[in-house]
């Protein structure tokens, strides 16, 4: 080491002076013997004896593949995996890249990924602003009502923010800008200076309502033409005071520009909209009765209060997160914790040995040489004999593995319930979204079937047909609804929480299958401990039988004068004379292990012909799932679309409409019956692996 660090890096011989200036005299090789790994082989070593060896005939000098650096967060190895996002938003790229790592990556156990960077910045952003944008429009609601003194007008002009976010959303994909941080920023800018136009029309309808003029359809014209100039002076100032962010080009413009976008597009539509809207909002909603008061020691207590509120925000879980959460809160999980722990504390009772018997005997009858009565104190204590501490520790180390396997067990089951409990969630949740779809399809021809009644275009019984069906769907619906909270409940009672949470899968999507792996299952390991366990069982009663040790020792005085000390001890053995219990509890063991080993050959054989069963249960259902890829949910599509065209142009009637329709939806039902009992196989696929 010091001599290829001297001729390839330099090693400092000496000091060289210019003046009052110093430099290090460094001597290495010069450039042409330093170029690559020859030069390295025929360095030579100089040896004690003062001869020279090249450094190939001491160690083998090959190029490698080392990591440069290895990192480490929270205790584990960390390989960062950069990604430069460019034309694209960076959570749809997070998106595609889960999917395509969920779908075709099965990574080794104990390794996990976690995105971060600018996604993490992202996901946390997100979050305030989903805490900030609710709290930002409430404040200026509870503003507007202490401005205006009326919970309508404050409502009238709380109008102003729908109507703004249709132009912030408009613009931001005429530029095809993506919705960013800035964005949801520009927002709640946005909704700020939107209700100011409002203030203005609504304090100016007020004040000439005041001054007499009564006719409310006067009232909204004049005041509309007479403040149309404070209207657009407001807009256009804010609006062109973001122009120049908004098509700027310098550095930090992906920030300005999304921002800045938002506020422009959002004041466009909202003070177009609010000059025609408003005015007609305000025309409809101003009676003589006398506007909605509303208690201000309410409004107070709701702003002390919404922080609070606003903090106990739902937390969406994935099924990973899940999974761990009931690890951590399941009560019965923990339990089975416990008693693993237990059952590795009761090893150090193997050795426990009988209590000593310390004793006094005072004897007149049996006198010392000077005729005085004799003292004896003694200690006594018995042994079993050494080899059945031995066994004892073999065996309760054996039911101490056993019921590390009982655990593994119970972390198996767990997992499977909750992963079952998620999958249901989703599985209803996509019910509900074609029921909605359903619901609303036969809302709108119910209704067109009442009109086609009354115009005298269709009979009777097609409007009770169009109304019974719409019926019928909404009680699907409701039915798919409690059927989604009781699946929330389910889940929820396996992770224990008390927060709200909700899943965050969106997508109802096959699961990936991991191997089957029946040869190392814990109930296999379970079986094959505890025959091991009453092996040892077995081995402790037979060295039960084995002879006792009985050790004692004791010492004799009397009171006499020059009275002496008498001692002694005694050994002994405990030879079982009786051992038909033992000979029973012997026996007995060998039965029972005879009995183990028969139930675990017969689970070994259950296993596998469940394995190839479920194999054969899969394979049916993923031919059903592809022939709903490949063919149905095109058919499904093309039947809705020419079902509803066809009953519009009136080439079919409405029950030809309602058995499309209803052909339609059970396929796309068919295919979620079929996902969800393919995700159960894989579930229970995935139970029987290591």
């Amino acid at each position: 080491n010091e001599v290829i660090s001297m001729a390839f890096a330099g090693k400092v011989a000496g000091s060289i002076f210019e003046g009052e200036r110093k430099f290090d005299l460094v001597v290495r090789f010069s450039q042409d013997f330093r170029r690559d790994i020859q030069n390295i082989e025929d360095t030579f070593v100089p040896l004690p004896d003062g001869g020279l060896v090249p450094l190939s005939a001491l160690a083998e000098i090959v190029y490698m593949k080392g990591p440069a650096q290895i990192s480490r967060d929270d205790t584990k190895r960390r390989i960062v995996v950069g990604v430069n996002v460019r034309g694209r938003d960076l959570q749809s790229v997070v998106d595609d890249v889960q999917g395509i790592i969920g779908s075709q990556v099965t990574l080794p156990p104990g390794y996990l990924i976690d995105y971060g960077g600018q996604f993490e910045n992202l996901q946390n952003a997100r979050r305030r602003l989903a805490v900030a944008v609710p709290i930002s429009l409430f404040l200026i609601f509870i503003l507007l009502h202490f401005a205006l003194k009326s919970a309508r007008e404050a409502l009238m002009v709380y109008s102003a923010i729908p109507l703004s976010a249709v132009g912030g959303v408009l613009l931001l994909w005429l530029r095809d800008l993506p919705f960013s941080i800035s964005a949801g920023v520009g927002f709640i800018a946005l909704f700020g200076i939107a209700v100011l136009n409002g203030i203005v029309l609504i304090e100016h309808f007020k004040e000439l309502k005041r001054e007499g003029l009564d006719d409310v359809k006067q009232r909204v014209l004049l005041g509309t033409k007479q403040r149309l100039r404070p209207v657009l002076l407001t807009a256009t100032a804010a609006a062109l005071g973001f122009l120049p962010m908004a098509i700027s080009s310098s550095a930090g413009a992906e920030v300005q520009r999304p921002l800045a976008t938002v506020v422009i597009g959002g004041l466009i539509t909202a003070t177009l909209l609010t000059l025609i809207v408003l005015p007609v909002l305000y025309s409809i909603f101003d009676q003589k009765s006398t506007s909605i008061k509303v208690n201000r020691k309410i409004i107070v207590w709701c702003l002390l209060l919404f922080p609070a509120l606003a903090s106990a925000q739902t937390r969406k879980l994935s099924l990973d997160e899940a999974i761990e959460m009931a690890r951590e809160n399941n009560a019965s999980f923990r339990s089975s914790e416990v008693a693993v722990q237990k059952s590795d504390a009761m090893v150090g009772t193997a050795f426990n040995f009988e209590k000593s018997n310390v004793y006094f005997n005072y004897d007149e009858n049996n006198l010392a040489p000077n005729n005085s009565p004799l003292k004896v104190w003694g200690i006594q204590q018995n042994f079993a004999f050494p080899t059945l501490y031995g066994a004892q520790k073999k065996l309760l180390e054996s039911k101490s593995q056993m019921q590390q396997n009982q655990h593994a067990i119970n972390e198996k089951v767990l997992i499977r319930q909750v992963s079952n409990a998620y999958d249901e969630v989703l599985f209803v949740r996509s019910l509900i979204i074609n029921y909605q779809f359903l619901d609303s399809i036969y809302g709108h021809f119910a209704r067109a079937a009442d009109r086609r009644y009354e115009l005298g275009e269709s009979n009777y019984l097609e409007k009770l047909n169009a109304q019974s069906r719409q019926n019928e769907v909404k009680l699907l619906l409701s039915q798919s609804e409690s059927d989604l909270q009781s699946a929330y409940i389910k889940l929820g009672s396996l992770i224990q929480v008390e927060e709200p949470f909700e899943v965050s899968k969106t997508s109802f999507e096959q699961l990936s299958v991991v191997p089957i792996d029946t040869a190392n299952h814990p109930y296999l390991l379970y079986y094959q401990e505890a025959i091991i366990s009453v092996d040892q069982a077995y081995k402790v009663e037979k060295n039960k039988l084995l002879p006792g040790i009985q050790l004692e020792y004791f010492q004799g005085t009397n009171n006499a004068v020059n009275s002496q000390t008498y001692q002694g001890f005694q050994v002994g053995l405990g030879i079982p004379i009786l051992f038909g219990g033992s000979k029973s509890r012997i026996l007995t063991g060998k039965l029972e292990k005879e009995r183990l080993q028969y139930e675990a050959k017969n689970f070994r054989t259950t296993l596998n012909s469940r394995s190839q069963q479920l194999q054969v249960d899969l394979a049916k259902q993923r031919e059903a799932l592809t022939i709903y890829e490949q063919t149905g949910k095109q058919l499904a599509v093309a039947l809705i679309e020419t079902a509803t065209k066809g009953f519009q142009s009136g080439e079919i009637d409405f029950f030809q409409y309602v058995q499309s329709m209803d052909q339609a939806i059970k396929i796309e039902l068919n295919y979620l019956g079929s996902m969800r009992q393919y995700n159960q196989i894989v579930l229970e696929i995935n139970y029987f692996t290591n």
